[in-house]
């Protein structure tokens, strides 16, 4: 009967391949952690605009929100011409951009010390709350109304 001999140089070299791969992996460590996505969240609003007592353009607001900056712009232009009804929103201006944060549009038509007639103010805020946004943009506005506020959805 044959004996076998196991060799011990064997089990040796995938003992040094082993703790070798074990010290590798641990001198880079795990993977990075992947960023976390951007979502730029953009706001549009048209005031109303009377001339002669007619209304020329009625107040209009637009969201738009995209990974891409000038793509939440557009997307926020586009959806505040197609709310502007039967004016369209021709006047429509982007007026906040915020990135992965909730934004709001707070306006009033009044007027303020110094004025000689009515004039639309309007303020902007962005903060992690929609709630607190809004009452940002308020006092930053010195009072009207949320015209528009919105958070990221993605």
């Amino acid at each position: 009967m044959a004996t076998q001999k196991h060799s011990t140089r064997r089990h040796f070299g995938s003992l040094a391949v082993l703790a070798a791969g074990s010290i590798v992996a641990g001198t880079l460590g795990a993977a990075a952690p992947t960023q976390a996505a951007v979502s730029y969240l953009a706001l549009a609003y048209q005031p109303s605009y009377e001339y002669d007592a007619k209304v020329v353009y009625g107040q209009a607001h637009g969201i738009g929100e995209s990974p891409v900056f000038d793509t939440a712009r557009i997307n926020a232009l586009n959806d505040c011409q197609k709310n502007g009804g039967l004016t369209g929103g021709g006047q429509c201006e982007v007026r906040v951009v915020a990135t992965n944060e909730c934004a709001a549009v707070a306006a009033f038509r009044g007027t303020k010390i110094g004025d000689t007639g009515l004039n639309w103010y309007i303020a902007t805020a962005t903060s992690y709350n929609q709630q607190l946004a809004e009452q940002i943009a308020i006092a930053n506005n010195g009072g009207g109304a949320v015209v528009v506020s919105a958070c990221p959805q993605y």
